[in-house]
């Protein structure tokens, strides 16, 4: 066998072909972390406290393809104070905030999650109305009286249920919050064909580049003539 590879040519070829390979690996491992996920019970911990009326502060959030308001108010758990979503209204307005008007007591399993933040394309927030484009409890705690505020947890409490409101009557159903993979829109499977679309390219390029490296009379196999 004899071969002659274009320099230039061999070159971009094998940093494309590293390139595909690490999309390819970065989806697997995607894929993977998901299967594992989805197959583990979540880290519940319950937590028992007072609801302060005057918190409740309306999130916008998607959940797989939809989207959604939260109302979160913030639950007084004594030395510290966190933010805890209660109700889910899939829509792209938000509905009117529910309504507190007396400390509530409040106990709910649930687990723990590390505040969401805005991005460069997220809508500008609302203070004055209570109305916050990410659940950022460092953002929402910036509206409240300087004594909580500096007690509130910048993480998020995600309890096992919430009331979703936007139909006949309010029901309770389950949290999407506390298995997000569940509720995601790239699912294991779609992750794994992602990979192998990847690895395709990849090896697809090496196809190319060695055909047309036979094509031009740089590559040659035993026993085969020029022509």
């Amino acid at each position: 066998m004899t071969f002659k590879p274009y320099p230039l040519l061999t070159l971009f070829a094998a940093i494309s072909v590293v390139i595909l390979v690490m999309f390819g690996n970065w989806q697997w491992a995607k894929y993977e972390a998901r299967l594992a996920a989805a197959g583990e019970e979540p880290a519940w911990t319950t937590v028992s406290g007072t609801r302060v009326p005057g918190t409740v502060r309306q999130v916008y959030t998607l959940t797989g393809a939809d989207a959604a308001w939260r109302d979160a108010v913030l639950v007084d758990l004594g030395e510290t104070a966190v933010f805890v979503p209660q109700t889910i209204h899939y829509s792209m307005d938000a509905p009117p905030p529910s309504a507190l008007e007396a400390p509530q007591a409040f106990t709910a399993r649930g687990i723990w999650h590390e505040a969401s933040h805005r991005n460069a394309f997220s809508t500008p927030d609302d203070p004055a109305a209570g109305k916050f484009s990410a659940f950022d409890p460092a953002e929402l705690a910036k509206t409240l009286p300087r004594d909580l505020a500096a007690k509130t947890d910048p993480r998020v409490f995600e309890p096992e249920t919430l009331v979703r409101t936007d139909g006949a009557s309010p029901e309770p159903v389950n949290n999407p919050f506390v298995r997000p993979e569940l509720e995601s829109r790239l699912t294991p499977e779609r992750h794994f064909g992602y990979a192998l679309t990847w690895w395709g390219l990849a090896i697809g390029l090496i196809g190319v580049y060695l055909a047309l490296h036979h094509q031009r009379g740089r590559l040659r196999f035993r026993g085969t003539q020029n022509p």
